[in-house]
């Protein structure tokens, strides 16, 4: 019997790896996070097509879940300062958050990789003295 995988790419393109719900496509994270992060980069739209009373005319920001999704809310942040969507303020407050973000990101790439060290099997060591032993004891 297999498991069935998560399908959700992240931005990087790396799978998320997780098992699937139960008759469903996603893991229970991102069932959840699908159902409230935006499908679309809504900076695309020209604002003047969109109605201010829209609820989608906000500033949507990426699951930062990956380098990758960190690198689209800078990307996005600048196109959102070019078009004047929001204040320098909230500017500012978006940029520290995204910065924020990456240093988290390293800290938990570094520390991942920490235990990915510790976990992976140690190989023995084999010196020419280790080995003229053996073979006295086998000869």
């Amino acid at each position: 019997m297999s498991i069935p995988i998560c399908e959700h790419l992240k931005p990087g393109g790396l799978r998320c790896g997780s098992p699937a719900q139960h008759n469903e496509k996603y893991c229970f994270f991102h069932n959840r996070t699908r159902k409230i992060v935006p499908k679309t980069n809504l900076f695309v739209l020209d604002r003047s097509m969109k109605r201010l009373d829209d609820p989608y005319n906000a500033y949507e920001f990426p699951l930062l879940e990956d380098a990758a999704a960190v690198q689209m809310g800078f990307m996005q942040l600048i196109h959102g300062v070019a078009q004047d969507r929001f204040d320098a303020w909230k500017a500012k407050a978006i940029l520290s958050a995204l910065h924020g973000a990456a240093a988290n990101l390293r800290q938990l790439d570094s520390a991942i990789a920490h235990l990915e060290k510790e976990a992976s099997p140690k190989k023995p060591s084999v010196s020419a003295g280790s080995v003229e032993a053996t073979k006295e004891e086998l000869g």
